[in-house]
C-alpha cells in the first residue's frame, strides 16, 4: 500500500515538474520575442527617461512628407476595400452563382493571387508595365509620344493591389457563399421576385459577414502597405512603410522609423477592435441549413449575360497577363527583354542553368526554402503543443495565453521588425547576453512570431474536430497520454497541420515586410532579392534571376494549393 502511494506521489511531482517545466519554456518564448521586444521599443522610443518624449512625435507628425505618407496611405486603404469587393464580389458570383461559359479557366485564373501574391506579382507587374517593362517597351516605340512612366503612381499600386486582394473573398466569401441553402432562393422566386433582387435581397445579405471580415482585412492591407507602393508608387506615391524602411536605414531617424510603426500598429489595433465589436454586436442570420446545395443561375437576358461573360474573361486575362509574362521572361536573354522582342526560337535554360549550378544564383532559393520549412516547421509544432493546452484545459490561464498569441494579428510587419532590429542589437541577459541583430537566427524566430496568429487558430480548428470518445476508448485500452496522442491523435489531426504547414511554407517564401528589415546581409531571401531586381539600379543579369525565382515559387505555390485542395475534396467525399 505504501509502495503505491509513493509510486503516486512520484508520478504527481513528475507530472507538476514536467508542467512548471513546460510553463517556464512557453513564458520565456513568449515574453523573449513577442512581447518584450515590442514593449521596449515604446519603452526606448516614447519614453526614454521614465517621461513622455513629445517632441519626436511632434517633429514626426508635422513633417509634409510624412503627412503626405500618412494621406496617401488612408486614401490607398479606403480606395482599395471599395475596389477589392468589387472585383472579389464578381468573381466569387461568376464561379459559383451565375452559371458562364468557361468556369474552369476562371476558375485557375481568379486562384492566380493564391499562387503569385506579395513580392512576385510586384515584379511582375514592375516588368510588364513599369517604366522598363516589356508592354511598355512595345508601346513607346508605337507611339514615340507615350509617357514610359505611365504605370506608376497611385493608380498603379491600387490596379495591382485590387487585383492581388481578391484572395480573401476567394478563401472567405466563397465558402459563404457555398453555404447559402438554395431553398431560400427557391422561395424568393417562387413568390416572383426578379433573379437580380434575390441576389440583392437575398444572397448578398448571407455574406455579409465574410464582406465584413473582408474588407477589414483589405483595409488594413492598404494602410500597411509595403512592396507594391515602394516599386510602383514612384516618388509622388509614398506610404507609410516605406517611410519607415527609409528612415531605418540609418541610425539618427530610426526613432522616427519605430514612431510611425507605432502609429501604424495603433491604427491596426483600433481597425481589428472596431470589427470586433461590430461582429459581437450585430447579430447576423445565416440561411443556411445545409439542405440542399447553391445551385448556378442562368442569366437569361443576352443583353446581360453576353456582357457579363466578356468581362468575366477579360478580368481573367488582366489577372492572369503578368504571370504569364513572367514565365516567358523567364525563358528569355536580358537583350531581347529590355528590346521587347519575343523570339521563341531564341529561348534559352541558360537563367535556369545560372540558378541551378551556380552558389551565387541559387542561394536566395536555398535561403528562402530552409528559413520558410525550419520556421513552418517550428511554429506549427509549437502550436499543436500549446493548441493541445488551450482546447484541453479551458480555464482563465489559457484564456489569457490564447489571447497573448493573438498580438502579431494586430501589430504590423514592420512593427514587429522593428522591435526586433532595435531590441536584440545590445545583449539581453534573458537570452544569454547574445547579439540576435545581423544574425541569421533573427529571420526564421520573425517568421515564426507573424505566423503563431494563423497557424494556432487552424491547429485549434483542428482539435475542435476531434472526437473526445477515441481518446478515452485508447486510455481504456491502456496506452498512456502520450502514446494516445502519437498513434491515435496525430494520424487523424495530420492532414490538418500538413496544410497549415505547407500554406504557412508558401506564404513566406516570398515574404518582404519583414525579411528586408531581418535578413543577414550575405543570405538574402527570396523577396529581398526579387525587390532588389525590381529596383532602378539592378543589373539585366539580376533581373533574369528573378523571373526564374518567381516561377519556382509559382510552381510550389501551384502545387502546394491543388494539394490542399485534392485533400478538401476527398474529404467531402
Amino acid at each position: 500500500m505504501e509502495k503505491k502511494l509513493s509510486l503516486r506521489t512520484n508520478y504527481r511531482l513528475q507530472k507538476t515538474l514536467r508542467f512548471v517545466l513546460i510553463a517556464l519554456v512557453i513564458g520565456w518564448l513568449i515574453f523573449s520575442f513577442l512581447l518584450y521586444p515590442n514593449v521596449d521599443l515604446i519603452r526606448t522610443t516614447l519614453f526614454q527617461d521614465g517621461k513622455l518624449q513629445v517632441n519626436p512625435i511632434i517633429q514626426v507628425f508635422t513633417s509634409s512628407r510624412v503627412q503626405k505618407s500618412l494621406w496617401n496611405s488612408f486614401i490607398l486603404a479606403i480606395s482599395l476595400t471599395l475596389t477589392v469587393n468589387i472585383l472579389g464580389i464578381f468573381q466569387v458570383l461568376i464561379l459559383d452563382y451565375f452559371n458562364i461559359k468557361g468556369n474552369k479557366w476562371l476558375s485557375v485564373a481568379y486562384h492566380a493571387p493564391l499562387i503569385c501574391n506579395g513580392m512576385v506579382l510586384v515584379l511582375a507587374y514592375n516588368f510588364v508595365y513599369g517604366g522598363n517593362g516589356f508592354l511598355t517597351t512595345v508601346f513607346t516605340r508605337l507611339f514615340p509620344d507615350m509617357n514610359p512612366l505611365w504605370f506608376q503612381g497611385f493608380w498603379a499600386v491600387l490596379i495591382e493591389m485590387t487585383f492581388s486582394g481578391t484572395s480573401n473573398h476567394i478563401m472567405i466569401v466563397r465558402d459563404a457563399l457555398h453555404a447559402i441553402d438554395y431553398q431560400t432562393i427557391e422561395a424568393a422566386q417562387s413568390m416572383g421576385i426578379k433573379p437580380w433582387r434575390v441576389l440583392i435581397k437575398v444572397v448578398l445579405p448571407t455574406l455579409r459577414p465574410s464582406l465584413f471580415a473582408a474588407s477589414i482585412l483589405t483595409f488594413i492591407t492598404g494602410v500597411s502597405a509595403f512592396a507594391t507602393p515602394q516599386v510602383l508608387g514612384g516618388p509622388e506615391f509614398e506610404t507609410i512603410n516605406p517611410l519607415v524602411r527609409s528612415f531605418a536605414n540609418t541610425l539618427t531617424t530610426r526613432h522616427y522609423a519605430a514612431i510611425l510603426a507605432i502609429f501604424l500598429g495603433i491604427v491596426t489595433i483600433i481597425v481589428m477592435t472596431f470589427s470586433n465589436y461590430i461582429e459581437r454586436r450585430k447579430n447576423y442570420r445565416s440561411v443556411s441549413k445545409t439542405k440542399i446545395p447553391l445551385r448556378k443561375q442562368n442569366i437569361q437576358s443576352a443583353k446581360v449575360r453576353i456582357p457579363v461573360t466578356i468581362l468575366a474573361h477579360l478580368i481573367a486575362i488582366l489577372q492572369v497577363l503578368p504571370l504569364f509574362f513572367v514565365v516567358l521572361f523567364s525563358f528569355m536573354s536580358a537583350k531581347d527583354l529590355y528590346a521587347g522582342k519575343i523570339s521563341f526560337a531564341r529561348f534559352t535554360l541558360d537563367n535556369y542553368k545560372t540558378v541551378f549550378n551556380s552558389t551565387l544564383g541559387a542561394r536566395p532559393v536555398l535561403t528562402s526554402l530552409i528559413y520558410s520549412a525550419v520556421s513552418s516547421i517550428a511554429i506549427v509544432a509549437l502550436m499543436l503543443f500549446i493548441g493541445r493546452i488551450i482546447t484541453k484545459y479551458k480555464n482563465r490561464l489559457t484564456r489569457t495565453l490564447e489571447a497573448v498569441l493573438q498580438i502579431p494579428w494586430f501589430l504590423p510587419s514592420t512593427l514587429i521588425a522593428l522591435a526586433m532590429v532595435m531590441t536584440f542589437s545590445a545583449p539581453k541577459a534573458f537570452l544569454g547576453n547574445r547579439v540576435l541583430t545581423g544574425t541569421l537566427y533573427l529571420l526564421p524566430i520573425g517568421y515564426m512570431v507573424i505566423k503563431t496568429p494563423y497557424t494556432l487558430r487552424m491547429i485549434k480548428a483542428a482539435y475542435a474536430t476531434l472526437d473526445e470518445s477515441i481518446e478515452e476508448a485508447a486510455k481504456n485500452l491502456g496506452a498512456s497520454s502520450m502514446k494516445t496522442y502519437v498513434k491515435v491523435l496525430l494520424p487523424i489531426l495530420w492532414p490538418d497541420v500538413l496544410s497549415v504547414f505547407l500554406l504557412n511554407f508558401i506564404g513566406l517564401l516570398g515574404e518582404y515586410s519583414l525579411s528586408v528589415f531581418l535578413f543577414h546581409p550575405r543570405y538574402q531571401p527570396l523577396g529581398v532579392a526579387l525587390n532588389a531586381a525590381a529596383s532602378p539600379d539592378a543589373t539585366p543579369e539580376a533581373a533574369m534571376l528573378s523571373f526564374v525565382y518567381a516561377v519556382l515559387i509559382m510552381a510550389i505555390s501551384t502545387l502546394t494549393i491543388l494539394f490542399i485542395y485534392n485533400r478538401k475534396g476527398k474529404i467531402k467525399k
